[in-house]
This record gives structure tokens, sequence and C-alpha cells, in this order.
């Protein structure tokens, strides 16, 4: 069996995670009915400019791990969990499973990751007209618990 290394993430491993993850979803009948007007390598390109602002968002609550093959370096997986609010913080200030914090970054190199994303094209096609009740159901089962977003988000990654 082959072992993996399990890291955080920082901003520069946007190129590789768009590379290894958009290919998965690439995969889903469904989601890629959405962007049939684009070819895998150019949304690949354009999700790798949305990564890094991505990676820098909800600090507080946001945790981020990347597996990577330890003979290549190669990234072969990436998870986002949230932790509820309520939990963020542990003991005396200590901010809660710090080592899948994001590392943050100055202020300008933030505010051009932020520029740089919004200049990304995200032209997805409503293409079924039952994606709305999905988003709605979704968003009910999030609201309810939040430990339930990281579940959930875990469970449509593997879809």
């Amino acid at each position: 069996m082959k072992a993996y290394t399990l890291t955080h993430c920082t901003v520069a491993d946007g190129p590789a995670l768009a590379a290894n993850n958009i290919p998965a979803f690439w995969a889903d009948p469904h989601w890629v009915l959405s962007w049939r007007h684009r070819t895998l390598p150019y949304h690949i390109s354009q999700v790798a400019k949305r990564y890094p602002r991505n990676l820098l968002k909800d600090r507080d609550t946001a945790r981020h791990q990347k597996a990577g093959d330890p003979n290549t370096g190669a990234v072969v997986g990436y998870s986002r969990w949230y932790i509820p609010p309520s939990h963020a913080v542990g003991e005396g200030g200590k901010v809660a499973w710090e080592e899948a914090v994001v590392p943050g970054v100055g202020e300008e190199e933030e505010k051009e990751y932020i520029r740089v994303a919004e200049q990304e094209i995200w032209d997805n096609v409503d293409t079924d007209s039952h994606l709305a009740v999905v988003n709605r159901f979704e968003s009910e089962i999030l609201d309810r618990q939040p430990f339930m977003r990281a579940l959930l988000e875990c469970l449509l990654a593997l879809i």
C-alpha cells in the first residue's frame, strides 16, 4: 500500500488543487452539463485563479488539507473542513486545528488574489431544472447544524 502525506494547503497550491479536483468533478455527468461550453483544460485554468482567494476565505473556521504523493510531490487529494464558530478557538484563545489553517499573506497580496479571482470567467449554464431544488435542500441541511457543512462537502466531493 502506498503511503501519502497529509499537510495543510497554501495559496501556492491553487494550480495543483485545480488540476487534481476539477477532473474529479468533470467525471460527474450532472456537473459537467453546466460547463459543456468549456473544455476541461480551460476550466482548470480558470478555477486555479480562484483557489488562492478561496483558500484565504473564512480562515477562522475553514481548514484545508491536501494529500500528496511522497515520491512525486503531486497533489492526489484535497479536503476542506469547517469548524463550528463555537469550536474554532479553544482554551486560552488557541486556534483549533491550527495545522490545517492556510497561512495568511500580506494585505496587498490578498487584494491581488481577490482581483484575479474576480476576473476569472465563471459562466456555468443552468441546464438542470432540478438544480434549484438540490441547492435549496443543500442549504436547508447546512443551516441545521454547523458540522453538517463539512460532512456534506466531503460527500459531494466523492460523487
